[in-house]
């Protein structure tokens, strides 16, 4: 049996590449789990009293699953830190992949590089980076991967492509085997490789710098593929901090988190979900384990100093509402978009699927303790998990160089200027009938159809409209987005700056403006409530001269 893949770096035509290799030892796996890594599930109290236990006439008490979640042990294994690729020209392989996940069988997933997540792509902006994607699951179908908050040309953004065939009426299909076609030139059939080209421009300068991330963008398959496994986080660097003297934690106290949940059946392997999914607004995968860079319950050694937490809410479908267990605050210094105008003291901090949050944490405050960082029920609507997610623990007061500046990163001059009047409403509904399909503007998603058509170099005003009775994350691709007004009043401090992915309720109406430059061609709005995506939540808009 092989166990979780390791990253071995070789060279084929000149560049390096990543493939998966070997299996771990039995050394090896005691150090990441632990040697005695289960509980009986009498003695697994916190974790157990969380879960829902439905008696089921005739039957056991708890589900397999259930039982499964019962016998793990909190904080036990050790946070894994996804290896870094800073290279300039790289491959990697995507692959069938056993994985440690749970103590114990290792799991079967779709990975990048043999990992899951994948491994964290590093770069410093205005650098092209060339990555070719060798696609080897056959099962899979077509896969196209989008660079989520890169400003990148259309044909390198991560197509969704014409759907796959269905055989039941459903949007998503169980396993799409059709090659790529002529009209979708960006996807990627199984056997084969392509390069995508990330040139880390935008405007004429160096992007801002960002913490973004990687997935499959398949079109009515998108939230299969992320569930299998495909998602991986990517680093944009510039010069603004060493340029204006700002010293923030780096290094091993510069912490990438990749959050997502999943369900396992009780031989570790992932559960599917995706087998007579619910039809819209009864659509929404969610798993009843929380994985953090991919294992459950981590637990993290940091010394008594500030750290920068680097969080992204990879799930398909489940918010988060982040609070540390001592009620202490957290410092919120970037969004998705990067750095704010001003750091801003928080204790509970809302993301929704697709979501990044840049935090300081001062575990200076609390020497030689232990820390949760948890999640708490948030805003009606955001169906937030509640529970523990990983534990620092933290040791004695270290020297620390660091500090956080009262101004931290100013807005793009474009933002001066931003038209008044609203350029474009992109409305989500719900369509009627049997299955009824989400809506934008009164379309379900179909390639063909342009929505909208913005030109080059200028910037747009775009109202957000959820006319729906449950809550979307709506993403726009190509740029970054000021956002101006949630329903009509200035947004809260947390919003008043630059993101690409927004929180809409029932109801809501939130403003945003963007610059459209370097990039002509056509891009996508969708929610990133995955299976609301891949149920027809999405449509297009096509940059022109």
């Amino acid at each position: 049996m092989r166990h979780p893949s390791v990253h071995a770096r070789q060279v084929q035509d000149g560049r390096p590449v990543v493939l998966r290799q070997g299996h771990q030892t039995a050394e090896a796996r005691d150090r990441r789990f632990g040697r005695r890594s289960f509980l009986a599930a009498a003695g697994a109290g916190a974790v157990a009293a969380a879960l829902p236990i439905r008696p089921r006439l005739g039957g056991p008490w708890f589900t397999p699953e259930q039982s499964l979640a019962a016998k793990l042990k909190p904080f036990k294994a050790k946070l894994p830190i996804p290896e870094v690729i800073t290279d300039a020209e790289f491959t990697l392989e995507m692959a069938e992949t056993e994985v440690e996940i749970l103590p114990g069988r290792p799991t079967k997933m779709w990975t990048y590089g043999g990992t899951f997540p994948g491994p964290t792509i590093r770069r410093p902006a205005g650098d092209p980076t060339e990555v070719t994607f060798d696609h080897q699951i056959p099962d899979a179908g077509a896969l196209s991967i989008h660079l989520h908050g890169g400003h990148t040309a259309a044909i390198h953004d991560g197509q969704p492509g014409t759907p796959p065939p269905v055989s039941d009426g459903a949007f998503v299909c169980e396993l799409p085997t059709e090659p790529a076609t002529a009209a979708d030139a960006p996807l990627i059939a199984p056997g084969e490789s392509r390069t995508y080209i990330y040139e880390g421009m935008e405007d004429g300068a160096p992007e801002r710098a960002a913490f973004q991330w990687y997935h499959d963008h398949r079109c009515h398959a998108t939230g299969r593929n992320v569930w299998r496994g495909l998602a991986g986080m990517y680093i944009l660097d510039d010069e603004f901090e060493g340029d204006n003297g700002i010293v923030l934690p780096s290094g091993s106290r510069d912490i990438p988190l990749l959050i997502t949940d999943r369900t396992f059946n009780n031989r570790n392997q992932l559960k599917n979900p995706y087998k007579g999914i619910g039809h819209a607004p009864n659509d929404g995968i969610t798993g009843n384990l929380i994985l953090v860079n991919g294992v459950y319950l981590p637990q993290h050694k940091v010394s008594a100093r500030r750290y920068r937490l680097r969080i992204l809410n990879a799930s398909n479908f489940r918010s988060y509402n982040l609070e540390l267990s001592n009620g202490a605050k957290m410092t919120q210094i970037a969004t998705e978009a990067g750095l704010m105008p001003a750091p801003l003291k928080r204790k509970r901090i809302l993301i929704g699927p697709a979501e990044r949050v840049e935090v300081i944490v001062d575990f200076g405050d609390f020497p030689n303790r232990d820390v949760v960082l948890r999640s708490r029920r948030g805003p009606s609507g955001s169906k937030a998990f509640e529970g523990p997610l990983m534990r620092f623990r933290v040791g004695g007061r270290r020297h620390d160089a660091s500090a956080v500046p009262d101004q931290l990163r100013p807005l793009p001059a474009w933002t001066d200027d931003v038209p008044e009047d609203i350029d474009k409403t992109w409305e989500i509904g719900i369509g009627t009938g049997l299955r009824p399909k989400w809506l934008i503007n009164g379309e379900a998603y179909y390639p063909e159809h342009i929505e909208h058509q913005p030109e080059i170099d200028t910037t747009e005003t775009w109202e957000l409209h959820n006319d729906t009775g449950v809550a979307h994350l709506v993403h726009l691709h190509h740029t970054d987005w000021y956002m101006l007004s949630r329903n009509g009043a200035a947004p809260p401090p947390w919003e008043d700056c630059l993101k690409e992915t927004f929180f809409l309720d029932p109801g809501d109406r939130v403003e945003v403006a963007g610059h459209f430059s370097d990039h002509l061609g056509k891009y996508v709005v969708h929610c990133h409530m995955l299976d609301h995506e891949d149920h027809g939540l999405m449509s297009h808009f096509k940059v022109v001269p």
